[in-house]
């Protein structure tokens, strides 16, 4: 689906109730941001629960819907920084440096194939 389609469609705030730390909770987030939550656990090989755990235990404000919007925000701009990494020509220095031993390309294509099964997935279903 276009970037300018997808701003068309109604970004509508759902609240779920998840377990965090043995404990039932509700988080209130946008489509787009539970998408991208359900893009980063297939990545990362987890739960929802458990990446919400992590996020959880390193919060700076109490309030968790925000720190996950902050967290989802901060894994993308990651991906984008070691994508140009990635991309740079021999002898270059890059202002941002990846962790060493993680798959920068690999990784940003996972996300642009996730990405592009979603969007047909939902023109299959419109």
């Amino acid at each position: 689906m276009p970037y300018e389609t997808s701003m068309n469609r109604p970004n509508v705030n759902r609240k779920r109730s998840v377990v965090v730390s043995k404990k039932r909770t509700s988080v209130s987030l946008e489509d787009s941001f539970w998408a991208s939550l359900q893009a980063i656990v297939k990545m990362e090989n987890t739960t929802i629960e458990q990446y919400i755990e992590k996020i959880e235990r390193r919060r700076d404000t109490p309030n968790l819907s925000s720190n996950l919007r902050i967290a989802v925000l901060e894994y993308y701009q990651q991906i984008a920084a070691r994508s140009m990494v990635a991309g740079m020509p021999e002898g270059s220095t890059p202002s941002v440096v990846p962790k060493q031993g993680e798959r920068q390309g690999q990784l940003a294509e996972k996300v642009a194939a996730y990405w592009s099964r979603i969007g047909n997935d939902k023109q299959l279903a419109d």
